[in-house]
C-alpha cells in the first residue's frame, strides 16, 4: 500500500425509518370507525357524559384554580377599582385572561363597567367577590403557617 492510496472502510448498511406511511400493519380506526351503536355500553356513556359536560361548561372549582385567577382577584380587591388593562399589564397578557375575566364575572364574584367616554372597563368585587377573595386569604394563611404542622 502507498502513502496515496488510503485504507478502505467497511460500509455497514444503514437502518432507516420511513417518513410518511404506518411502521406496522396495524389499520388505521379513522379509515373504519365503529358505529357509536357498536360500542360497549360503558364506553357509550362515558361518551355521552363526556359530550354533557362539554355543554355545562366549566365548574366553579375548575374556573377558580386556574392559572392566574386567585392572583387576579386578589390583584383587583387591593386596587380595586381597576382596568381590564391593569389585569392584562400586571396579572397576564395571554389571550384567556378575557374568557377568565367573563367567568368570574359569571359567577357573580366580580362586575365590569364599560365607561361611556373612553370605552375602558372598570373591573370591582362583588360582595360575593369580597368574601371569595377574604377565604383565599385565609387558605394562604393556614399554608403559610408552619407552626405545629410537622409531625
Amino acid at each position: 500500500m502507498s502513502k496515496d492510496e488510503e485504507p478502505k472502510k467497511e460500509v455497514t448498511p444503514r437502518l432507516t425509518i420511513p417518513i410518511s406511511g404506518p411502521l406496522d400493519r396495524k389499520r388505521n380506526s379513522w379509515d373504519e370507525p365503529k358505529p357509536f351503536d357498536e360500542l360497549p355500553p360503558e364506553v357509550q356513556a362515558m361518551l355521552l357524559r363526556r359530550a354533557e359536560q362539554r355543554e355545562k361548561g366549566r365548574g366553579t372549582l375548575e374556573i377558580l384554580e386556574g392559572k392566574h385567577v386567585m392572583s387576579c382577584l386578589l390583584f383587583i380587591e387591593e386596587k380595586e377599582p381597576v382596568l381590564k388593562s391593569d389585569i392584562y399589564n400586571n396579572i397576564s397578557r395571554s389571550a384567556g385572561m378575557v374568557e377568565k375575566i367573563n367567568e368570574l364575572c359569571g359567577l357573580g364574584l366580580i362586575n365590569i363597567y364599560e365607561t361611556a367616554r373612553t370605552h375602558s372597563n372598570v373591573i370591582v368585587l362583588t360582595d360575593k367577590g369580597h368574601r371569595t377573595v377574604s377565604a383565599i386569604r385565609h387558605l394562604i394563611s393556614i399554608a403559610e403557617d408552619t407552626v405545629g404542622t410537622i409531625r
